[in-house]
């Protein structure tokens, strides 16, 4: 699996809203439950058990997250039941995820050509097209500024304003689309869709520009309908109201980049900087032990608010983070690194003392 880092240059004091989003479908909070169960099996490698469980959770709903159809497959492969992982490649491969050239010669040799089913999911091609558009248009600058975001402020505010604004209208009038409805096609192999960017970009915390749009509750309601995973919806949320309602950064694994090029445009060489980074290190709440009695108030509060949402315990989430860091079959989203870049190895090296290095 890839690994997401998410690039930060400062902490940020972020405050919580006392504002709380719900779950209200219990067909769909069944099936939350029921997947968190199964992510749990295949950390602690039960993955007979987990792979009963993903089947009962596709009985619950008969569109399953992409993330699900790939991780109920992997594990069928495993547990050699042959037959569900083919059902579940076959789903994906209808949903347009991108599976690697070699994927279905090395995983399953025998196919034949009159096994293949013919796919029934019918996309709206106008929408995705329409929303690759507003894709391309909210990443423009951000491209050629090679993260020197202040050079191009004003035309990146713009832009948002204009793709936020027009995105908010497509939602309330087509619906807020998913899988089923673009395929994976303009998604990444996290199944992360391109358009969450565009939510992402409406960051209530940003002091550089103003917030638009706020998603929250067509966030909710897409939430309510199985179109967003929780773990994606408890990450909009927070960036949108500016709240640590679902997770912290005390509970984030972290990478330490050096880049020693132009401090100004941190992006151009993070390819190769990434090829050197300092990982993994975490704030010493991230391990139980370590927490006393206000690392745990913090997590009792946030478990809370993640159950309210269909999410799965932050420490739950935290072993996910763990067993991510050595095994790349499954797909976990909200498990990534977050990579913090420096231009000096002396402020590295510092900040680094904070820290607990844990591989």
């Amino acid at each position: 699996m890839k690994i997401l880092f998410r690039f930060l240059f400062l902490f940020s004091c972020i405050s919580v809203s006392c504002q709380t989003f719900g779950l209200t479908n219990k067909k769909i909070i069944a099936y939350y439950e029921t997947i968190n169960m199964a992510e749990n099996k295949i950390i602690n490698n039960d993955l007979d058990s987990a792979n009963i469980l993903y089947k009962k959770a596709f009985l619950i709903n008969e569109q399953p997250f992409g993330k699900d159809l790939y991780n109920s497959m992997m594990i069928s492969l495993k547990v050699k039941d042959k037959n569900h992982a083919f059902s579940q490649y076959q789903s994906l491969k209808c949903l347009e995820y991108p599976f690697d050239k070699n994927f279905e010669a090395h995983n399953f040799p025998d196919l034949k050509k009159s096994e293949e089913i013919k796919c029934k999911t019918s996309f709206d091609i106008a929408y995705r097209k329409t929303l690759d558009s507003l894709f391309i248009i909210d990443q423009h600058y951000r491209k050629i500024s090679g993260g020197d975001y202040a050079k191009y402020q004003k035309e990146i505010n713009k832009n948002d304003s204009i793709v936020s604004t027009q995105l908010l209208k497509l939602i309330q009038t087509k619906g807020f689309p998913n899988e089923y409805n673009l395929g994976l096609k303009s998604a990444d192999k996290s199944f992360f869709q391109n358009f969450y960017l565009i939510v992402w970009h409406q960051a209530a915390n940003n002091i550089k520009k103003p917030q638009v749009v706020n998603f929250s509750e067509d966030i909710v309601k897409a939430l309510n309908l199985g179109k967003i995973t929780p773990d994606n919806a408890g990450f909009l949320l927070d960036l949108n109201n500016n709240t640590n309602n679902y997770s912290s950064k005390h509970f984030d694994i972290m990478a330490f980049v050096n880049n020693p090029g132009d401090p100004k445009r941190p992006h151009d060489n993070i390819e190769k900087s990434l090829e050197n980074e300092d990982c993994c290190y975490v704030h010493v709440w991230f391990l139980p032990e370590n927490r006393e009695e206000k690392g745990e108030k913090l997590v009792m509060e946030i478990d809370k608010r993640r159950k309210n949402i269909g999410m799965c315990s932050l420490d739950d989430n935290l072993k996910k983070k763990i067993f991510n860091l050595n095994n790349k079959d499954y797909q976990f989203p909200q498990a990534q690194i977050v990579g913090m870049n420096f231009t000096k190895d002396t402020d590295k090296e510092n900040l680094k003392k904070h820290f607990i290095k844990i591989k």
